[in-house]
């Protein structure tokens, strides 16, 4: 009996420090964000970094590293240590960046540790109040009946915006001369006077346009319907089911980060995000909360790279 006491003991001795051999957290963990100050992205990461730095009882910060289109960044984590002190709050242009560079400098699928898809900032289809169509399928019928003439716009080449745009094109057959803006503040008096024809962009910055009348919504470019506009059907509902484009918000890791870093991450996040409090401030500036797996994080980015590349070849985006 004394044997096997001592045994035990001594297993248990073994098994500690094996069990905490990461040592995670042990010192301040870092959220890059990849744009400035001020949007989406960067509130999402403050959130998370204040959730955390309270879980994980180490300091959290979010640090902005804008520039290159968020390559700066992206290339950033995909070169610190993978330990899980260093991560990346990932947007949806994640999975298109490499695609519209001749010399991709990261690889979103094979470089990063999915840890978890926290947001979504759903799209939706917008027109301008005078253009006389009401639903998908009357703007492919104009589109069809007028082709090469009717427009859409986007914030620049290669943005969500205009590889929307482009996706839409893909499954509805149909002609649209492309218009490139520098942000969506300059496309907007555009879409309003009728110069643009067709916008597939983020609901936050277009709902109050689309409630005063000004623009008119005629699908939701997401996976479901926003309780905002209840009446509008999702893309998939109206012509073209697995149509799913937003502008989503997640958390990977350099590639190699320990499965139970990973894990840990992911189990103290899910935990930030299901409080009413996050859903409430995430209500506030018009986002979804996500939530996943890992694995299932990683399959969506896998999907989604996949997809941008089928589009901006069929688009003949040529990379620079």
């Amino acid at each position: 009996m004394k044997r096997l006491l001592a045994a035990c003991i001594a297993a248990a001795v073994v098994f500690i420090p094996a069990a905490n051999a990461q040592g995670f957290p042990n010192r301040i963990v870092r959220l890059i964000v990849p744009f400035t100050p001020g949007g989406s992205n960067d509130v999402v990461a403050r959130e998370i970094a204040s959730g955390l730095q309270d879980s994980l009882k180490q300091p959290v910060v979010a640090e902005n590293k804008p520039g290159g289109g968020g390559v700066i960044a992206y290339s950033y984590v995909a070169k610190s240590p993978p330990d899980g002190h260093v991560m990346l709050i990932a947007p949806a242009s994640f999975t298109m960046g490499p695609h519209l560079s001749r010399s991709p400098l990261y690889n979103p699928v094979t470089e990063f540790a999915a840890i978890n898809l926290v947001v979504d900032v759903p799209f939706v289809m917008v027109v301008p109040a005078s253009l006389p169509v009401r639903t998908v399928k009357e703007f492919i019928e104009l589109a069809k009946s007028t082709p090469n003439k009717l427009t859409f716009g986007s914030v620049g080449v290669g943005t969500p915006q205009h590889l929307a745009g482009e996706l839409f094109k893909m499954h509805a057959g149909v002609d649209l001369i492309h218009v490139p803006f520098r942000g969506a503040t300059m496309v907007i008096p555009d879409l309003l006077a009728g110069r643009i024809d067709m916008f597939i962009g983020a609901i936050n910055s277009l709902l109050p346009l689309i409630q005063e009348g000004k623009l008119r919504a005629i699908a939701m470019a997401g996976r479901k319907r926003m309780a905002p506009l209840p009446d509008i059907p999702t893309m998939a509902e109206a012509a073209f089911p697995g149509f799913e484009v937003g502008s989503s918000v997640g958390l990977v890791a350099p590639a190699g980060t320990p499965p139970d870093v990973v894990e840990t991450l992911n189990r103290e996040i899910g935990k930030i995000i299901a409080t009413p409090g996050f859903h409430q401030r995430m209500n506030a500036i018009g986002v979804d909360v996500v939530g996943t797996t890992p694995a299932a994080y990683a399959k969506i980015i896998a999907d989604d790279y996949a997809k941008w590349g089928k589009v901006v070849a069929a688009a003949g985006i040529k990379p620079e």
